[in-house]
């Protein structure tokens, strides 16, 4: 019996174990709300890799070492950052729900050479406000939105469902959003937020790692510029003279 009762919690120990191991770090979250930026809607469509260019990626290391880079399209659906021996990378939809099959993964790699040790990270501040690009922290498949009175049920229009920021591996950090979005002439809800800003602590991370955060793009990514517009403009011009003349 005493065998049985032993055997038993070895069982159970390592189910435990096993379910530790396979679930994912939990980052702490910390919203930032006494900023809030108007914008005039949102795309309605999911972001990939290959829709935030121009956001801004700075990576700051323990040495004092801080580099900020423009991000850009890689790939039909990928896009990314390539610094002094790092990389931010992301391909494929951003938005990762509880029911949904893993894609879309964020992943940050150190590839420094640095001796005695590579480069230790920091900080990973995401400025998404250059690129028209913006985190959408709604609780997966819930659409639980983060208030200052506590939690709300709703989403910003357009926004949907979201996930919000949480790691691959063990890893942990304190993940900060700032500037909070809303959608003309609506208040801003605080489920979506131009900034985003990862903080591993003094001792920082020396290693690469994965994390899921839905992105979700600016109605204005859709309109385009006025140069654009000017030659559209010019070559409907040329094409009215021209069957002017025919006639």
């Amino acid at each position: 019996m005493k065998f049985k009762q032993q055997l038993l919690a070895s069982a159970v120990g390592a189910a435990l174990a096993l379910g530790a191991a396979a679930s994912h770090a939990a980052a702490t979250h910390v919203f930032d709300t006494s900023n809030t930026v108007g914008i005039p809607g949102l795309t309605g469509f999911s972001t990939t890799g290959a829709m935030m260019n121009g956001m801004l990626v700075t990576a700051t290391f323990t040495n004092g070492f801080s580099q900020t880079l423009a991000w850009g399209t890689t790939g039909a659906d990928s896009g990314g950052v390539f610094g002094t021996g790092w990389s931010l990378t992301q391909s494929g939809d951003t938005f990762v729900g509880v029911d949904v099959a893993p894609v879309g993964r964020w992943v940050f790699t150190n590839t420094s050479t640095t001796t005695p040790a590579p480069l230790v990270l920091e900080t990973l501040y995401l400025q998404g406000g250059a690129g028209l690009t913006l985190f959408d922290v709604d609780m997966y498949d819930n659409c639980t939105s983060y208030v200052a009175a506590g939690f709300d049920e709703e989403c910003t229009t357009g926004s949907a469902r979201g996930s919000r920021f949480r790691f691959l591996g063990n890893e942990t950090a304190e993940v900060t959003y700032s500037d909070a979005l809303a959608v003309i002439p609506a208040g801003a809800l605080g489920d979506i937020f131009h900034n985003m800003l990862v903080d591993f602590g003094p001792n920082g991370i020396r290693t690469d790692f994965r994390f899921d955060q839905d992105t979700d793009n600016d109605a204005r990514l859709l309109i385009p510029e006025p140069g654009s517009l000017a030659l559209v403009g010019l070559a409907l011009a040329g094409l009215g003279a021209l069957r002017r003349r025919r006639g």
